[in-house]
């Protein structure tokens, strides 16, 4: 059996899906989350995960996957979560997908929820009166799970759900289906009818009709009457009125108040009032923040990757050497010199930073869970809006400080095309996790007692860059863009330490993949080019083919501080992957030794930040190039970032020569 999981934008439905498959979705407290459709397998069969969304008619791309997979993917059942405390905005959804006439299980998540604001839902006459299976649980405790598994052992019969909609709208129905090539199923014409009544442009794509013609006067007909009749202010009003009416008759008679005290609200209300103070809520973001990279850089993160520093250093790579020699490897040969000074040194060199990045990844998934970060994009839309992003930018940008590939993706969820697209192009100045080992490298050599204040600027220089950009685009480029902004508040939430857990390994594990793909083939190759020259094996470095690509560049950006080839070499390497800046660094200077050496304060800042803004990895331009369908954009995007690294570096360099 194969089911499509659907529902609103943050009401657990990624939750669901972690707990009844063996796959991992990631799990977030605000929309737009799961952009792309996720399969897994589940005891009964296949569950496809597919974006949140308010409708079935799409007002933005990752919407618009839902209506395509509703209409062409062949599926044998839907599984609707819902979020039982605020059943009156989910339940519009619900009535489109049980219109659709395919068998729907309703899933009434959250209900300890439900129970502590003081309310009793009667699921027997939900059931009654929706027509369709329904299951009350709770994804974070696990309760009412095996009900659920149990009603998925067999789809569901449709029991035709229908809903009256008046003279006006019935009549406009009967006339879109009358236009419509017969295809033996008028449960689904009806609703093909009332998704062109409701103004859903795509459903078009996905039908055959007689006369497309006909269907504007149709519809501009039924829009009148309805306005005429005082139905409603549009044809779609009219319809959500409809709908409205049915959902708040059935509340009334489901659900009852047990008592008036809604605890749940009371807590969060009062969390609110401070958590989300204009003047003390941005303390309490730059505190959280400031004692996560304290927490990450300065204190556990920094003792652990010190410990595998000294494993790599110590052990590993005079025990590999070691073994070497022993089999008749030569002390100065090319193996040795491949193995230990290419790929050890490269990779070994990330997997020290792994514990780092492994905490900051838990600690973010933490507050994320809590619901936190919902509040800090309500908090921050006001100050956003002013430099004119759309207040739904603010989830890819804070997905783009995990990496700047799903941030991009992520952007999906905006549906104005000017405002995606400047969002697109200022989401490479977040700073990903694969800077971050430049970062610490640089502030554990010049910077040691403020190595967490210094790698939290990077962060802040990002996304000041980023907002600076955004205002000045919105000024050209992209003016007379809307600023509208929807965004759930979620109640404050106890993580729960299996997503938490599940969420940071597969970060933890992407990033080590990625690395791994990326770097082992980079360091190979990068040591070649260190190890041979125009004439041969190079005697030195400097008489290396990295050395000549390096000294080519290096007058480039020695206005900025880092003239020398070896550290260009590593930016230009860094463009494949920004995990190689750190690896190459280590294969060209030879060790941290070497590097704290080639580099002052000031110069290794400068660094940083151009690290930090210039060209963004392939991985990220190709996605770029999918997301937008356009080579000019995408271009465009890297000579923009480039420009501004070199900008910003150039002010800081300069600036601070004159002070320093």
């Amino acid at each position: 059996m194969r089911y499509l999981l659907i529902g609103n934008p943050n009401v657990g439905k990624s939750s669901v899906f972690n707990l009844m498959s063996k796959t991992y979705a990631h799990v977030g407290n605000y929309g737009g989350i799961t952009v792309e459709k996720k399969q897994g397998i589940f005891i009964h069969g296949d569950l496809i995960d597919l974006p949140g969304t308010y409708s079935v008619s799409p007002t933005s791309e990752d919407e618009g996957i839902v209506t395509k997979s509703l209409l062409t993917d062949e599926y044998d059942g839907i599984i609707n979560v819902i979020d039982s405390a605020h059943l009156k905005r989910n339940l519009h959804l619900t009535i489109q997908l049980l219109e659709l006439g395919k068998p729907v299980v309703l899933v009434l998540n959250m209900i300890d929820e439900l129970v502590n604001s003081g309310k009793r839902l009667d699921i027997v006459k939900l059931r009654t009166k929706l027509k369709s299976k329904a299951v009350s649980i709770s994804a974070r405790t696990k309760e009412g799970l095996d009900d659920l598994l149990n009603e998925l052992k067999a789809v569901a019969d449709n029991q035709g759900f229908k809903l009256y909609y008046g003279m006006a709208i019935e009549k406009a129905i009967d006339n879109l289906i009358a236009l419509m090539d017969k295809n033996n199923n008028p449960t689904l014409n009806r609703w093909a009818a009332l998704q062109i009544l409701e103004g859903n442009k795509d459903i078009l794509n996905y039908i055959e009709v007689s006369d497309k013609a006909k269907i504007s006067l149709i519809i501009s007909s039924c829009e009148e009457t309805v306005i005429n009749d005082k139905l409603g202010f549009s044809l779609k009003g009219a319809i959500f009125n409809y709908r409205r009416e049915f959902i708040n008759n059935l509340i009334n008679d489901c659900l009852t108040t047990v008592s008036n005290k809604n605890y749940l609200k009371i807590k969060n209300h009062k969390l609110d009032r401070i958590v989300m103070h204009p003047f003390y809520g941005l303390l309490i973001f730059f505190a959280v923040m400031f004692s996560i990279y304290f927490f990450t850089f300065d204190l556990l993160g920094t003792i652990l990757s010190d410990g595998i520093d000294i494993f790599i250093s110590e052990s590993f790579s005079p025990f590999i050497e070691n073994i070497l020699l022993f089999f008749g490897a030569k002390e100065e040969g090319i193996l040795i010199s491949l193995l230990l000074d290419g790929v050890i040194a490269g990779v070994g060199g990330i997997l020290v930073f792994v514990p780092q990045i492994a905490i900051l990844f838990l600690m973010l998934a933490v507050i994320e869970s809590t619901g936190y970060m919902a509040r800090v994009a309500i908090m921050l839309d006001t100050l956003l809006s002013k430099f004119g992003l759309n207040g739904k930018s603010i989830i890819p940008l804070v997905t783009g400080i995990g990496c700047n590939v799903p941030a991009i993706m992520a952007t999906r969820t905006i549906a104005d095309k000017k405002e995606r697209l400047l969002t697109i192009l200022i989401i490479p100045f977040m700073s990903c996790s694969a800077r971050i080992p430049v970062y610490a490298l640089m502030a554990t050599l010049f910077f040691d007692k403020y190595k967490a204040l210094v790698i939290l600027s990077m962060y802040i220089i990002g996304a000041l860059v980023a907002l600076i950009s955004a205002k000045l685009l919105s000024l050209s480029i992209f003016k007379n863009t809307a600023n509208q902004f929807v965004l759930e508040i979620p109640p404050y939430r106890l993580p729960s330490g299996k997503n938490v857990y599940r969420q940071t390994k597969l970060m933890i594990n992407d990033f080590i993949a990625k690395a791994g793909k990326f770097i082992l083939l980079g360091t190979i190759v990068l040591w070649f080019l260190q190890y041979v020259g125009p004439g041969g094996v190079a005697k030195t470095q400097d008489t290396s083919f990295l050395a000549y690509l390096g000294n080519f560049f290096a007058p480039l950006f020695k206005p900025i501080g880092f003239g020398a080839w070896q550290a260009s070499s590593s930016l230009i390497v860094g463009f494949l992957a920004k995990e190689l800046i750190f690896s190459s660094m280590m294969v060209i200077y030879g060790g941290e030794a070497l590097v704290s050496t080639a580099f002052t304060g000031l110069s290794a800042f400068s660094f940083m930040v151009f690290s930090l803004l210039y060209l963004p990895c392939l991985a990220t331009v190709g996605t770029i190039h999918q997301e937008t369908k356009s080579l000019r954009f995408t271009l465009s995007s890297l000579l923009f970032t480039f420009a501004v690294a070199y900008f910003v570096s150039f002010i800081v360099y300069q600036v601070g020569s004159i002070f320093i």
